[in-house]
């Protein structure tokens, strides 16, 4: 199946803005999808598309037959080239070390020492939007919280901030046009991925012998059985967390508020019993993941749902999907906050499981449920419409939201 206009785009993993209308078209196809070809070879793009939930959690599993390591030459959908030298695109043992390391600046410790910060930055930016009685969930929540809170973890320095922000939000220069094409995407992206290098390279370079307690420092200084990560991984791993951390998190908590005010009866529990904020954001990350596909390579000719795949082919497993199919999640399409059990695979599975979830867990922990208790009576600006970015990543645009205080 070749899909409809809508999906087009989605199904070639590029980014296109579209509509909240287009979203729930495309969640009919990937609907028809699992059904009809749950495995399923797009002719055009050169890559195989993996639908169904089991299918999806076998290819995340099986780093032996479903490799993380992308060939020159194999046909991909558009992706950032820096993550070739990071944990994302490693294989065992090389992803083991580098993720035994990493995890040490990671600790359930270090992350639950965010906290205070965490709610110190979201009262910050709530109080900013008070007086206006109107509030962009992402230009003035969702993406500034977790961007401070990495440059934070970072080290960043203040006067460094604006230029901070500037990466975060993946613009590399102020006003400048959006890309038009591919070519001009790819190159933008190079750009940007080289004044990133460059700025952590000399970050680290200044901060090796410091002992401010960031995370440079504390990569700069990890070991396990004598190894240590090599300046150039430690970079990579900076732009990682910087471009893929706050990725995650700003779009969760948009996801979230856009759920929520999808289903006003629901934030009005969730106003009056915060405890269920927890299980209510694992409903997000199912209903709405942040991250809607993987790509895996596969080292051997394999088997899923009766389709043969060859070797060295390139392998779109679908998280989006995957969340809503029946055969794991009984009502999929229904927004259930108390859902037991709730197995989603937003945040991936296996040994690639993201090492930042649980730091958006927490952020979203902490933020959400001040939102709803400072700005009541939440409610959609009428006349605007919610552009959304499909693609790798669902992104919400804009999502301005008029409050009563």
């Amino acid at each position: 199946m070749q899909g409809n206009s809508q999906t087009s785009s989605v199904r070639t993993g590029q980014r296109k803005t579209q509509t909240l209308e287009d979203v729930a078209q495309t969640f009919i196809w990937f609907e028809h999808m699992r059904e009809k070809q749950p495995v399923s070879f797009d002719e055009r793009m050169g890559f195989w598309n993996v639908f169904r939930y089991n299918d999806v959690q076998v290819v995340m599993n099986d780093h032996a037959r479903f490799s993380s390591r992308q060939q020159a030459g194999t046909p991909t959908p558009f992706t950032a080239s820096f993550l070739e030298e990071t944990i994302v695109a490693m294989d065992p043992p090389d992803h083991r070390k580098l993720r035994s390391l990493v995890n040490l600046a990671f600790t359930p410790r270090a992350v639950a020492q965010l906290s205070d910060r965490i709610a110190q930055i979201t009262q910050t930016l709530l109080d900013k939007v008070k007086p206006a009685g109107v509030i962009d969930i992402v230009t003035d929540m969702a993406f500034p919280l977790p961007a401070m809170v990495i440059a934070e973890m970072l080290g960043i320095p203040d006067e460094d901030w604006d230029v901070f922000r500037r990466w975060a939000y993946g613009d590399t220069e102020k006003n400048t046009p959006q890309p038009t094409n591919r070519a001009e995407m790819e190159k933008r992206m190079r750009l940007m991925e080289q004044e990133l290098h460059d700025y952590f390279t000399n970050l680290l370079k200044n901060r090796r012998d410091s002992n401010r307690g960031d995370i440079i420092n504390t990569l700069s200084n990890a070991e396990i059985d004598g190894q240590r990560l090599s300046q150039e991984e430690i970079v990579n791993f900076c732009i990682l967390l910087l471009v893929a951390g706050q990725e995650t998190t700003k779009n969760l908590i948009a996801n979230a508020m856009l759920c929520f005010t999808d289903n006003p009866e629901i934030m009005e529990r969730l106003v009056r019993d915060p405890a269920l904020m927890p299980s209510a954001i694992e409903e997000v990350l199912r209903y709405l993941a942040p991250v809607w596909n993987l790509v895996r390579l596969t080292t051997q000719e394999v088997e899923l749902s009766g389709q043969i795949i060859p070797a060295n082919q390139a392998i779109l497993p679908w998280i989006a999907s995957a969340n809503h199919d029946g055969r794991q999640f009984s009502n999929p399409d229904v927004f259930d906050i108390q859902r037991e059990p709730n197995r989603h695979l937003a945040f991936g599975h296996g040994v690639h499981f993201c090492i930042g979830a649980p730091l958006a867990r927490l952020e979203a922990k902490i933020a959400l449920p001040m939102i709803l208790e400072q700005l009541p009576r939440l409610q959609r600006v009428a006349g605007i419409p919610i552009d959304v970015t499909i693609g790798i990543v669902f992104k919400i645009e804009n999502l301005p939201l008029s409050f009563q205080l």
